[in-house]
């Protein structure tokens, strides 16, 4: 106070060369020191509270009075807030300066303090977990008690009158990013700040403008002070009426109000310097005191022209009908939202865990407040603008390799590392973590709001174009490692539902729509090898997700009829069970036994398991085999049966059936004509449609692709569902005319590969040296092959991987 005594007419001295940072400091000392000698709160922090320093600590900090207040002021609040061992922030005297801190701070205007103003947000953050019942109190500014003691509302009132406001600044043309703050000065000691409408506010400006506009009743608020009529004759700033819709004062048109005014700001004057003067004796000297305030907070421009008077008012009421529409919104929450785009890491970083701390709380309301609020489009926006920032030249085969968090523990980049456009996608899955870890730990509501905001926002308007333009290839690489980094299950469902859509029935209503899967089937049948060994691999990373809805349309709502099987093949055909299997099936007529003493899968289990083994490791002649043995294909039943565990864990709680069987003929699905036993009806599906495709051209693709496809099929292979089983891992069974297999298709592929090969010379010194180079990496020069040798390699080991994986299934099925 004495600094702003001894500077009448400059306060523009920097907060450095004054002793207010050492006396708050020393103030925050005799309070945390009061703390330690009693359990109860002392008369120092009452002193605090009844006379309510901290709000007009927190008007000069909102005009910056002297420059660099406002910092000093968020630090001592963070402070005071942290350090109390009493939690003031349920108390009236607290909140209320806390939140007009709180709406000065803003990452949409760059402000040289931001990282302190992201510091003072989060302590805040913390303060509401550590104390979930005061969520009421920042969840809506309304939320401010409603106080109907008039006497109380008429001093509040006059107190405001006092309150200083904030000056607009001239604007800075030549840089805009310098533009200064437009903030106003929203004191909360009156509660009925925020309740009143825009009349009321209006009725109040143009009083405030009658109150300063005017000569005669500037004369007349002065007439006892010679010294105060000299100051009323000069210009009344016109920055009072720009920041005069914001505060709530009465309205003075009337004179018997003059000593009332004089008589309360006495009072105010009083309370503030904790001096006991008469009223009588100082009610000249306050208006003295409120005028000079007024030209000390900067308040001492000229207004004299009414057209800028009208014009300020205009763009006053427009901001005024923004704030208006904000009042239901949460300022903390809002804050922070704020700086989750700003250019500093540090603060971005800060933002998201003030962010991720609110989303975690339980209270309902505060989570409605959170689902409705702007987060989720801010939050899908960032990851948009982020994955339309990564260059077009990044090189697919680059994107293993990008492992990052969205926290400051990321690894740092090496030379290793390092490629064109790394910054750009290490970036995006930066952020792209920080929404699934988001999603994961957030309330269900948020959750909820965020994952849906992500797959409408982002997935469906930007991936699902961009996988029909010229960079498919790498959009498709993207989104591969954008399904490997999400770990959220609500976040995948919602990925699921972009992918295949939310309806489970495969009957499209609508013939012109496509879904996202149809789309990466028929890039699957494009010219480009790049592009099939790109899609290949989503789709091994979709099956790898586990996903019931995406496997269900994608997969088993087209085999779960059991077209596929002949059911009017003889018995001596039906070899898949045993013969008293057999008959016991056919005693049930087609319904599963739900018996105590089936604890098992007969589908998954066969009793001619080694048959259905024996079939696979038959399918490649010997003269084209290049690994001797019978029983080679055990090497890879180790790292099967790991996989399996794991695919068994995450698909424990579908609901897929225990048994494949056949329905009875005389029932059928009506909006499913290929769910009818007639052979010529039945349609595997598109997605299977498309790998037996492929598996049928072995012979004329890259060993790459080849070696994909494989793993597609095998990753598929693994999962227990029965009718998939059946259909890839048992040859045995009769088929409906028709109906192309795996098993089938690998026949025709190793038929026309013996047509071929043999009619080369000392094509088992080629294979030979071809599998050397493909399986053990040998260090010897590299031999010159072809598609053809490659293709007898690769097709080897694939028949050994299926005889595994029957047999792993088989094992853990018993």
């Amino acid at each position: 106070m004495k600094f702003y005594a001894s500077h009448k007419s400059n306060c523009k001295v920097p907060i450095e060369s004054t002793g207010i940072p050492q006396h708050l400091n020393y103030l925050l000392e005799i309070l945390l020191n009061e703390e330690k000698e009693s359990d109860n709160p002392g008369p120092c922090l009452e002193y605090l509270l009844q006379h309510k320093l901290l709000a007009w600590l927190t008007t000069l900090a909102s005009v910056e009075t002297p420059p660099g207040m406002r910092l000093v002021c968020l630090l001592f609040f963070k402070k005071l807030l942290a350090r109390t061992k009493f939690p003031l922030l349920h108390q009236a005297a607290v909140y209320g300066p806390v939140l007009r801190l709180i709406s000065l701070c803003s990452g949409h205007v760059p402000s040289p303090i931001e990282g302190e103003e992201i510091k003072f947000l989060l302590t805040l953050c913390f303060l509401i977990c550590r104390y979930p019942h005061l969520t009421n109190i920042i969840n809506d500014s309304n939320n401010i008690p409603q106080e109907t003691n008039a006497i109380k509302c008429d001093a509040e009132r006059f107190d405001i009158h006092s309150v200083t406001y904030i000056p607009t600044k001239t604007k800075n043309n030549i840089n805009p990013l310098f533009e200064p703050l437009n903030t106003q000065a929203i004191t909360l000691i009156n509660p009925n700040l925020f309740a009143c409408d825009n009349q009321r506010r209006k009725s109040i400006c143009s009083e405030r403008l009658k109150l300063f506009g005017s000569d005669a009743m500037m004369k007349k608020i002065t007439k006892d002070s010679d010294k105060i009529k000299e100051r009323s004759n000069e210009s009344t700033p016109s920055r009072v009426i720009d920041n005069s819709s914001e505060c709530s004062s009465p309205m003075l048109d009337k004179q018997s109000q003059d000593h009332g005014v004089c008589k309360a700001l006495d009072d105010h004057t009083n309370c503030e310097s904790c001096e006991k003067v008469p009223s009588e004796a100082s009610s000249t000297l306050d208006i003295e005191k409120q005028i000079q305030g007024l030209e000390e907070l900067g308040v001492a421009s000229d207004f004299s022209q009414n057209n800028d008077i009208n014009n300020d008012e205009s763009e006053k009421q427009n901001e005024l009908n923004s704030l208006d529409n904000n009042i239901s919104s949460n300022l903390l929450l809002n804050a922070l939202i704020s700086y989750l785009n700003s250019a500093d890491n540090t603060v971005r970083v800060r933002a998201c865990e003030g962010v991720m701390v609110l989303a975690t709380l339980e209270d309902p309301s505060f989570a409605s407040t959170m689902a409705k609020s702007d987060l989720s489009k801010v939050v899908a926006n960032r990851l948009e603008n982020l994955f339309n920032s990564i260059p077009a030249h990044v090189d697919p085969a680059e994107l293993d390799e990008i492992d990052f968090t969205w926290g400051l523990d990321s690894p740092l980049w090496t030379n290793d590392k390092k490629f064109p456009g790394c910054r750009q996608v290490a970036a995006y899955f930066m952020w792209l973590d920080y929404c699934d870890q988001l999603i994961k730990e957030a309330h269900p509501d948020v959750a909820q709001a965020l994952g849906k905001s992500i797959r409408i926002l982002f997935f469906e308007k930007v991936l699902t174009p961009a996988l029909t333009n010229h960079h498919v290839v790498l959009i498709t690489a993207l989104i591969t490692e954008t399904l490997k980094k999400i770990t959220s299950s609500l976040l995948n469902i919602e990925v699921g539902y972009w992918l295949v859509g939310e309806q489970r029935d495969p009957v499209m209503t609508d013939p012109c729509a496509i879904t996202v899967i149809e789309r990466l089937i028929e890039n699957c049948y494009t010219e480009s090898d790049d592009l099939i060994l790109e899609t290949l691999k989503l789709f091994e990373e979709i099956i790898e997700k586990r996903n019931e809805h995406v496997l269900h349309c994608m997969i088993f709502s087209f085999l779960t009829s059991r077209g596929y099987y002949d059911n009017a093949a003889a018995d001596s055909v039906i070899a898949s069970w045993s013969d008293e299997e057999d008959e016991r099936e056919r005693e049930k007529k087609g319904s599963l036994d739900f018996s105590q003493e089936q604890t098992y899968s007969r589908t998954l289990a066969p009793s001619n398991i080694h048959r259905i083994i024996n079939c696979f490791l038959s399918l490649m002649p010997r003269q084209l085999q290049t690994d001797p043995g019978e029983d080679n294909y055990e090497r890879y039943m180790l790292d099967w049966e790991k996989q399996y565990i794991r695919v068994k864990m995450d698909c424990a709680l579908f609901a897929w059936p225990l048994e494949a069987v056949s329905i009875d003929d005389s029932g059928s699905y009506d909006s499913r004509p290929e769910a009818d036993h007639c052979s010529s009806r039945f349609y595997v599906g598109p997605f299977i449609c498309m790998l037996l495709d492929k598996v049928s051209n072995i012979p004329n693709q890259k060993y790459e692709m080849n070696l994909q496809l494989t793993v597609v099929i095998s990753k598929l292979a693994l999962l227990p569902h029965p009718y998939l089983h059946e259909f890839l891992l048992n040859p045995l069974i009769p088929l409906a005319p028709g109906t192309k297999s795996l098993f089938i298709c690998l026949q025709k592929i190793i038929k026309q590969l013996i047509s071929e090969v043999t009619k080369i010379s000392k094509y088992k010194e080629i294979l030979k040296e071809t599998r050397k180079k493909l399986l053990e990496d040998s260090s010897q020069e590299p031999v010159k092959t072809n598609i053809l040798y490659e293709s007898i390699i690769i097709t080897e080991e694939f028949c050994k991987e299926l005889a595994a994986i029957a047999y792993v299934k088989y094992q853990h099925s018993m």
